[in-house]
């Protein structure tokens, strides 16, 4: 693991030079009418286009006309990847619109899903249908009833700090996600959908005159043992615990290149790509919770195999870095 030499809060600052560097950015977006392709030019067109990309990890980029962002994907081979897009049936009318393609390489896999992840919350390519809105989540808060007995409100939020999220017991995507989560647990684990709020019921819900609810709307379960159920329902859902006391540095690399993360409670705040002794900013994180964002670290900072690729950061290390980012 490589060492830096350049303290307080490595989150606060590096929110701070976030918020500096982006304050007079505007985006602007338009559809212009596509241009389809010959389909008797496209395998001298894909050859054109292949011609060039690297066959490593990385992010690529589709343009169409007028240099129109179309569509941004990831791969541990990009070129490959490329190539598959126009061999799929489904993805004809998307790939006979492509003018250029851009690669960004990256030093591994980590980086690639994060950069994509990045790139399409800021750039809303047109054919990454799922990802290109900016939706508010839906987190399930824990709450209790009047009696004790542990239940959930959903709620529509903007952005989550992991720091404050001991009561956040799971995050969705739609409130359809979330009520059919909260319906499946109470089938497997014996909650009562009166009590979880997906039934409205003074006394008795009709899950208990089926006999598949034990009673926790009417009192007759101990509070004990129906809230344990409850945590144990929700356990997988819930955001994992920060598992550092404070930022840490993640390092991709193969040999003297590479790119290193600097990572705070799930939330990403720069890369800087490395040659040798050389260090230039990469990316610049959004500086907020993203749940995808998350997933994706949480998947490799949680793998005891990766352990070894991850570091605190000396208050010089710290310093240096954030120092980068600011110039």
């Amino acid at each position: 693991m490589r060492v830096l030499k350049t303290e307080g809060d490595g989150m606060e600052k590096a929110r701070l030079i976030y918020e500096q560097s982006t304050s007079n950015v505007t985006t602007i977006s338009c559809i212009p009418k596509p241009r389809l392709l010959p389909l008797t030019t496209m395998k001298r067109h894909l050859r054109a286009l292949l011609s060039d990309l690297p066959n490593g990890p990385g992010v690529y980029l589709f343009y169409g006309t007028g240099d129109y962002l179309l569509y941004v994907g990831k791969s541990v081979t990009i070129r490959t990847r490329v190539r598959s897009h126009f061999a799929s049936p489904d993805e004809r009318v998307m790939c006979r619109q492509i003018v250029r393609v851009e690669a960004r390489q990256t030093a591994g896999e980590l980086g690639a899903l994060l950069l994509e992840s990045q790139l399409i919350k800021e750039l809303r390519p047109q054919y990454n249908v799922m990802s290109r809105q900016k939706r508010r989540l839906i987190i399930a808060r824990r709450v209790s009833t009047h009696n004790g007995y542990a239940s959930v409100i959903l709620e529509a939020v903007s952005t989550i700090d992991p720091r404050k999220g001991g009561a956040i017991m799971a995050i969705f995507k739609t409130r359809t996600q979330a009520k059919e989560f909260l319906a499946s647990s109470a089938r497997e684990y014996g909650l009562c959908p009166g009590v979880l709020g997906l039934e409205r019921t003074t006394r008795f819900c009709f899950w208990y005159h089926l006999k598949q609810c034990r009673g926790a709307c009417g009192g007759l379960e101990t509070v004990e043992d129906y809230n344990a159920r409850f945590e144990e329902a929700f356990e997988k859902r819930r955001i994992k615990a920060w598992p550092f006391p404070g930022t840490i540095l993640i390092e991709e690399s193969t040999g003297d290149e590479g790119e290193i993360f600097l990572v705070d409670h799930w939330c990403l705040l720069y890369s800087f790509v490395f040659s040798h002794t050389n260090y230039k900013l990469h990316v610049r994180g959004a500086h907020r919770f993203d749940y995808d964002s998350y997933r994706i670290l949480a998947g490799y900072v949680l793998d005891e195999e990766n352990r070894s690729k991850i570091h605190r950061p000396s208050p010089e290390e710290l310093r240096v870095l954030l120092h980068l980012a600011a110039a």
